[in-house]
């Protein structure tokens, strides 16, 4: 029907011109607003009909600010506006004799058809728009009872690894904001507790421009749920599982005209298991020396408490501050069996042991944010800023323990890392005339991480401040057609580590000018190109740079590296995308020039372990890396009942470089990173909805084997599947979820170099099997049901 009426409003001119009609033409213009948010309404319809004939005559739609202009002739109509799930408004300018501006028009939401609401399109679990992908969590039935990590992995194009390593694209230095803010939260560790049902949805934003960090070669923006509802409204989630997973995660919310209060909080407790298996074998010039088999269970006992307490003041109608308060708190308490046997040439067992590590670790995250924003009279001009304030304190315990004392070492060990930052941010927007906004914005964020390290052999004191102070200025203009942004980020940064117990300091300055363009061109309503490019500063983490060595068995270990300097990385990406009725398609040629790459080295320490030479890793600058390729992303929509969206990333990856060090037995080590590796993923996600009946989805993914100069990893796939059924007229629904259905989600990987040749697997004991049960207390379906979202042409540059 909305089609038909569109139809007839851009005919109707064309009729009018036919019949060479002399009436003289007027323009009409305004605005229409929602009347609760003061936000604009874009596509809202102005219809122009005969006063006696009530046919139409003349029409149009509004643009993303919720402005329209339309030109008619000369007469006396019924003038109204009409969208979707709100109250049609008759405007009362029925005689048109000169040009006419209507000013505000304020629209009121259709209570009688928000109660039949459930007969409206509703809203993708998937949202593909221009530079970004948008990830509604609610709609994606397996994310009930799990947390933000899981719901990650659901997202075309993104990838989350045993280890927590967030990719886009195959690429890692993805920024991960909350609120779209920098937060303790968007660590690893974190967002494996973050509990799923706390989050509104995820927005996925590739090669973003100058107002974000220059180390964000992607953006993944989780925004957490603040209820829409006027009064009283919450929801209670309750989750059991396979190998004692148990939790419950509660959101409460209450909106008044002046005042809205949120919680959202949670406990879990969960028992993953691992186990792994390697199989090395030594060489000596050429020749088998010797042979190490190990096998090992990790099992890790989780107890996390998450929580989140806010409120949102609305001062006026265009001013808003909120204050929220974030907590989490995570115990991990581990125990890791290895069974080690060291075999001779011949493969006769010389050495056995068991060892026995026994870890602790403690997590106490504290966050206090307030934000503000101010809507100033004119249209689009708008000030915002936040501060913030966090506290995140690591304690670790370990204890090692050996069967053959006379071989290997017992070992305990301490680690405590305190981080606190503080974060002042202030963004200001203008627009200049009608197509054309520039925006201006600082950034300062001060941080001070002191690092103790204590063992039976030494003891360590380690302080680390980073201090960053960044502005930027952006230019956007849209036309009818052309879409083009430009931006400048100033990056001021001072790194220093003070090493207490050696009584030295290392202090490293990075000052950067980093520019970023943007263009789209709206080849028509459907279809568009863009092309993008900016330049990246990527600085190193604490874990790369830490000293301290961390075993992962009596021959195997990792230590950071204090000298480690930052990647300079050049970005270019063209798109097209299709938004058609059925078929929505976005894809991306992308280049990006990687100068000073991270690679972890591994190699031989010159240390030999009853025969068995030692290897440590450690992350080093190599050369360079070219890395390009292609990203597809489709979603396709048959019948009402049944959506595909699947994800094509295929790359080549064209590394130079060479390292070389020198170990503790005066060996000259030279590794050669010279190499090309071509690889890529597939993903599929089906989800299939009975009215009435049930939602079922699965997803499934399927990664291509990835070659290094010196390590191979397998190609395997995996799927999750789940199921979902609402109950008691939708205010409650019952889930089950299976991850990794097939048990195939494993790592199983290669290493070698001239002097060794190693096979190793890991993958997770049991599948994730999850029931949960949701109940839903004065929650509308409003938000569950009105697709409120409208075609957005403009990119988040």
């Amino acid at each position: 029907m909305r089609k038909l009426l569109l139809l007839l409003i851009i005919l109707s001119p064309i009729f009018s011109f036919s019949q060479k009609n002399t009436n003289p033409t007027y323009t009409i213009t305004g605005k229409i607003i929602d009347a609760t948010s003061k936000k604009p309404l874009e596509d809202a319809t102005i219809i122009f009909k005969n006063i006696d004939s009530n046919l139409i005559k003349f029409g149009g739609i509004t643009n993303q600010k919720g402005n329209f202009s339309i030109d008619v002739e000369k007469e006396t109509y019924n003038v109204s506006v009409e969208f979707i799930s709100y109250e049609t408004k008759i405007l009362n300018i029925s005689e048109i004799t000169r040009d006419l501006n209507v000013g505000i028009i304020e629209m009121e939401l259709d209570s009688e058809i928000l109660n039949e609401v459930e007969i409206t399109g509703e809203k993708k679990a998937l949202e593909l728009k221009p530079n970004k992908i948008v990830y509604n969590v609610d709609k994606d039935i397996s994310t009930a009872g799990s947390t933000a990590a899981n719901a990650l992995n659901n997202i075309p194009s993104v990838n989350v690894d045993p280890d927590g390593n967030v990719s886009v694209q195959g690429q890692g230095n993805v920024q991960v904001l909350i609120n779209g803010k920098t937060s303790s939260l968007s660590k690893s560790e974190a967002l494996k507790s973050l509990p799923a049902g706390s989050i509104e949805n995820i927005e996925v934003i590739t090669n973003p421009g100058a107002k974000y960090d220059a180390s964000a070669l992607s953006i993944i923006n989780i925004k957490l749920k603040k209820g829409k509802d006027v009064g009283l409204n919450a929801s209670l989630t309750t989750t059991g599982g396979h190998k004692d997973y148990y939790g419950g995660l509660i959101t409460l919310n209450n909106k008044t005209e002046k005042l809205n209060f949120f919680v959202n909080a949670s406990f879990n407790k969960s028992n993953p298991v691992k186990s792994a298996s390697s199989e090395n074998e030594y060489f000596n010039n050429n020749v088998t020396s010797s042979f190490l088999n190990e096998n090992s269970k990790f099992n890790n006992k989780i107890d996390a408490i998450y929580g989140t307490v806010g409120s949102d003041f609305y001062l006026s109608k265009s001013t808003t501050l909120s204050a929220s308060v974030n907590f989490q708190n995570i115990t991990n308490k581990s125990n890791t069996l290895t069974a080690s046997t060291i075999f001779d040439a011949s493969k006769m067992p010389t050495t056995s042991n068991d060892r026995t590590h026994i870890g602790k670790l403690e997590n106490d995250l504290f966050e206090f944010v307030v934000d503000f924003e101010h809507n100033f009279k004119k249209e689009g001009q708008k000030l915002t800023s936040n501060i913030s304030y966090s506290k995140d304190t690591d304690d670790f315990t370990n204890n090692i323990l050996n069967t053959d004392t006379t071989n290997f070492t017992n070992e305990a060990y301490t680690e405590n890392n305190e981080l606190q930052n503080t974060s002042f941010e202030v963004n200001f927007v203008n627009p200049i005339g009608t197509s054309s906004t520039y925006s201006v914005g600082y950034k300062g964020t001060f941080g001070e991480v002191p690092f103790k390290y204590s063992s039976d052999l030494e003891e360590s004191t380690i302080d680390y401040f980073e201090t960053v102070n960044a502005a930027f200025i952006e230019f956007e203009n849209e036309g009818e057609k052309f879409y083009y942004g430009i931006g400048l980020r100033a990056e001021f940064m001072e790194l220093k580590t003070d090493y207490l117990n050696l009584n030295t300091s290392q202090k490293n300055e990075f000052n950067e000018i980093l520019p970023s363009v943007y263009l789209q061109y709206s080849i028509n309503d459907l279809k568009s190109i863009s092309l993008s490019y900016s330049k990246k500063l990527f600085t190193p983490t604490y874990h790369q740079l830490q000293p301290f060595e961390q075993k992962y068995s009596e021959t195997s270990s990792y230590t950071g590296n204090p000298a480690l300097d930052p990647i300079y990385i050049d970005a270019l990406s063209l798109g097209y995308s299709y938004n058609g009725n059925k078929i929505t398609f976005s894809s991306s040629l992308f280049f990006n020039k990687y100068n000073d790459y991270w690679e972890n080295a591994t190699y031989e320490t010159g240390e030999q372990i009853n025969g068995v030479n030692k290897i440590i890793t450690t992350p080093v600058n190599v050369g360079k890396v070219d890395y390009y390729g292609i990203d597809i992303t489709t979603n396709y929509k048959p019948t009402k009942i049944i959506n595909f969206t699947g994800n094509i990333n295929l790359y080549n990856l064209d590394q130079s470089g060479i390292y070389n060090t020198v170990n503790s037995a005066d060996e000259t080590i030279t590794l050669d990173y010279n190499h090309a590796d071509f690889s890529g993923a597939f993903s599929l996600l089906t989800q299939l909805k009975i009215p009435k009946v049930f939602d079922f989805q699965i997803n499934a993914k399927h990664f291509l084997i990835s070659k290094g100069a010196y390590s191979t990893r397998k190609a395997y796939t995996y799927a999750s599947a789940a199921i979902n059924k609402d109950l008691f007229n939708k205010e409650a629904s019952i889930s089950l979820t299976v991850d990794d259905i097939f048990k195939s989600l494993k790592t199983d990987r290669d290493r070698f170099n001239t002097n060794y040749f190693s096979k190793s697997v890991i993958e997770n004991k049991y599948q994730t099997i999850l029931l949960s049960f949701t109940y839903r207390f004065n929650q509308s379906l409003k938000d569950r049901k009105i697709d409120f979202e409208k075609k957005e042409m403009k990119p988040n540059y």
